[in-house]
């Protein structure tokens, strides 16, 4: 029961900040202009169908069956690879170190309550801060495009329900990344800094490297048209996944391609079966970076000194 008190105090607390509001209010900002600059194309898309995706920062690139409605929803979890991953980071930063400098944390184990409630506590109310931000930006995509009277489909729907659920654990993975940060650092603008730094450089800047380094690891280039030119961009393109491959971006970005994957002879979805068949490796390495950092920073918090 203490979990869930202090999970509710930790949610209200967050939600009720000046951070948690500017950044939902960008968010869905962000949400409607994307959505506004591209409601001609949402009216024009009377037939649905199957194109290419390329999410080159991400490393990730597939065929995508576009409705009105996978392509809106699409667009804005893409958009959350950026924004949940600052937000997650923002949220549980200051989770743990910020109760020790202001020394609520001795008030609170004053009480009858043990330390491992006090971080799953933390981690409960931040994920559900979480879950909330993302429902309310699925709920004001199909809200804007029943404005502006695009019809819904139900398979659409149920798949966007799906891709909620893995944007939520994508942005557990880096809530939980900043709440080992905020166990390791005694300062809250030290892990504060890093957390955010860190989202910031996986999700905008590490695309570029990966890019650079697997140039520079497959070699000089050849003449372009020459054969030798086409297993060097093969070995180019082996270098980036395996780069990749350690970005939890890049597997969320999977994620999505598969869960609004279409095949083009059929010109419909793929069956969910194949595509989680396909996307098994990416969710088992969401998870494994969601539950590794999380097991380190409970095992940091239970044996420090708090005093």
């Amino acid at each position: 029961m203490n979990v869930l008190n202090i999970a509710m105090k930790e949610f209200y607390t967050s939600i009720k900040s000046k951070r948690f509001v500017i950044i939902l209010a960008v968010y869905l900002l962000f949400v409607f202009l994307i959505a506004y600059s591209i409601k001609g194309h949402f009216l024009e898309l009377t037939e649905p169908q199957v194109s290419r995706t390329n999410l080159g920062p991400f490393g990730a690139e597939g065929d995508t069956y576009m409705t009105p409605l996978s392509a809106m929803l699409f667009l804005n979890f893409t958009f959350f690879t950026i924004f949940g991953a600052i937000m997650g980071a923002a949220l549980g930063a200051d989770a743990i170190n910020k109760e020790v400098e202001t020394g609520t944390i001795k008030v609170l184990l004053g009480h009858p309550v043990y330390r491992d409630e006090i971080i799953n506590g933390k981690f409960l109310g931040n994920a559900l801060v979480l879950a909330i931000t993302i429902l309310v930006g699925y709920v004001f995509t199909i809200a804007f495009l029943l404005i502006i009277g695009v019809p819904l489909d139900s398979e659409s729907f149920f798949r966007g329900l799906i891709a909620f659920m893995m944007t939520l654990l994508y942005t557990l993975v880096f809530l939980s990344i900043s709440i080992l940060f905020s166990t390791l650092f005694k300062k809250s603008e030290t892990s504060m800094l890093i957390s955010v730094g860190l989202a910031i450089f996986l999700t905008l800047i590490y695309g570029i490297i990966v890019t650079l380094i697997a140039g520079h690891l497959a070699g000089e280039r050849p003449p372009y048209g020459t054969p030798a030119f086409d297993m060097w961009r093969e070995n180019v393109n082996l270098w980036e996944q395996r780069l990749h491959f350690i970005n939890p971006a890049h597997h969320y970005a999977k994620l999505m391609i598969l869960i609004f994957s279409g095949d083009r002879i059929t010109n419909t979805y793929t069956p969910l079966s194949e595509a989680f068949s396909l996307g098994f490796n990416n969710l088992a390495m969401i998870l494994v970076t969601l539950l590794l950092p999380f097991s380190v920073a409970y095992v940091k918090f239970m044996t420090s000194d708090l005093r």
